[in-house]
């Protein structure tokens, strides 16, 4: 059996299990969402008899297909992101193949479901329904949202693209920017100047969402923005608007478009970078989203766009955005949280019960402030999440305390210079127990004059008897005096001076013949 007979028999299947789950009650839509297919080609099965249907599959046969050339292509992307939809491989086919006909968007609707229906590549159908707006006029109203995607990189890695859109609600009229990190308040600023330039003027009035973004507090109504766009709208003149929560009806063109990018520009498309991205989806908007006849209001928003576009406001200047501070509480490490890495700020930065510093972004670097907005801090960004972001400088000299201890117990010796040096020496020797050693040192000072202490300075300092335990045999040899526990430092190999040796206490051989006998 060939492909050909083999299709056959896979649609005359399909067409009397249409018939017989109508014969049990089921209506198109729940006969068409079963099988996959579309809800309008079940009602035409349903109206055709057994013979009526065959010279139908008879006629299909014979005709010729004018994109049959592009079928390894559409199955090939089908088999990648079996989610496309017939308009999203429209616009594939226009991308990549610049000869590619002009032909009906019916046509290739068709052409796609009979390549699925070939190949055995189902689509499951998902659906957003949103109330309709009353139309706006001209140049009165646009709306914007952010979206956010995962997408495939070169490497076969997915990875979260982030955009900004923008729409006249009269028109139609799209723009998207893309971006590989989050939107801050002065991303979202440059985002809107983008925007502006696009479209070439601004509209009265902008319908947002709750995004905190932009806006800091709502309560019954009254909006609180943040003090950068509150500037940035003021600068601007534009009037705003901002949508109730949980209520995207009420914006429902821009959340048409979000899914819109989504679903026809980001899926199955390869990341390479923010550049190339950007690039691509200007294409886009050029090509398909600005292009192609609006569902609703069956008209190209590009030649709406000839009419809106002398309704817009001009555009003034540039907006010259200010630097952003954001908020940020220190921990009772001497650290901030900052895009989910740890960043150091100088010791004695915290106070409790609660310290607030202030961030701000300025290419690779953060500037950290305190609340009398002095600079205390300047860290690079690190670009991945998870890091400690240490900066030595910031934390508490450890070593004063012993700094401290060496120069008061030096000014106990008649030659303090000497002592710093030989104390210091020490130290470098134990440093984990230096503050122990000088203290050591420091009190045994005190027991004798100050001309034993030069004396047994100088020997230590000759012999490099870097050790607070050497120091005291030294003092006690010196003085003349026995030392009845044995000095490491005091051996013959390292006292060449034979009144300084100190002789260790023996045992009498007599006694262990003794106790033999």
């Amino acid at each position: 059996m060939d492909d050909q007979q083999k299709n056959f028999l896979n649609d005359w299947m399909m067409y009397h299990e249409i018939c017989n789950r109508e014969r049990l009650g089921w209506k198109p839509p729940h006969i068409a969402e079963f099988l996959g297919l579309d809800a309008r080609t079940v009602k035409k099965y349903l109206t055709m008899t057994e013979d009526e249907y065959l010279a139908y599959r008879e006629q299909l046969e014979q005709r010729s297909k004018k994109l049959t050339a592009y079928e390894d292509f559409v199955v090939k992307r089908l088999t990648d992101c079996d989610e496309a939809s017939a308009a999203q491989i429209h616009d594939w086919l226009k991308e990549n193949h610049s000869e590619f006909p002009d032909v009906d968007e019916k046509t290739v609707y068709s052409f796609v479901l009979m390549v699925r229906q070939k190949h055995n590549i189902p689509k499951v159908f998902t659906s957003r329904i949103y109330e309709q707006v009353k139309e706006c006029e001209y140049g009165s109203q646009a709306q914007a949202d952010f979206g956010e995607f995962n997408i495939t990189d070169v490497q076969g890695k997915r990875r979260k693209v982030y955009f900004f859109a923008m729409v006249l609600c009269r028109s139609r009229y799209k723009f998207v920017e893309y971006s590989d990190k989050h939107y801050t308040t002065q991303k979202t600023i440059l985002a809107h100047e983008a925007a502006f330039f696009f479209l070439g003027g601004y509209p009265k009035e902008i319908v947002y969402d709750q995004d905190k973004l932009m806006l800091t507090d709502e309560n019954l109504g009254e909006l609180i923005l943040t003090q950068s766009f509150q500037a940035y709208q003021k600068d601007r003149g534009f009037n705003f608007r901002f949508c109730r929560k949980a209520d995207p009806e009420s914006k429902g063109k821009i959340e048409n478009v979000v899914k819109y990018v989504k679903y026809n520009f980001l899926r199955g498309r390869k990341y390479f970078d923010q550049h190339t991205l950007n690039k691509e989806g200007i294409a886009w908007l050029h090509r398909t989203a600005n292009a192609k006849v609006h569902s609703t209001t069956h008209k190209r928003p590009v030649l709406e766009y000839a009419i809106e576009k002398n309704y817009l406001l001009p555009l003034k200047p540039s907006f010259m955005t200010e630097p952003v501070r954001q908020e940020y509480s220190v921990r009772k490490t001497n650290v901030i949280n900052y895009q989910g890495s740890e960043y150091s700020v100088p010791t004695g930065t915290f106070r409790p019960p609660q310290t607030i510093v202030y961030v701000e972004r300025s290419g690779e670097e953060i500037i950290i402030y305190n609340t009398s907005s002095q600079e205390i801090a300047r860290q690079t960004v690190s670009p991945l999440k998870g890091t400690q972001v240490r900066n030595n400088n910031h934390y508490r000299d450890h070593d004063q305390p012993v700094r401290e201890l060496v120069v008061k117990t030096a000014d106990l010796f008649t030659n303090p210079k000497m002592a710093v040096d030989y104390l210091g020496e020490v130290w470098q020797s134990h440093r984990r127990y230096a503050r122990d050693q000088i203290t050591q040192i420091a009190r045994v000072c005190a027991k004798y004059s100050p001309q034993e202490l030069e004396e047994a300075l100088t020997y230590c300092c000759n012999e490099k008897l870097y050790n607070a335990s050497d120091f005291e045999p030294v003092l006690l040899s010196l003085a003349g005096k026995q030392v009845s526990t044995p000095a490491r430092a005091l051996s013959e190999a390292h006292s060449p001076v034979k009144r300084h040796r100190i002789i260790p206490q023996t045992s009498n051989m007599e006694d262990y013949k003794q106790i033999l006998e």
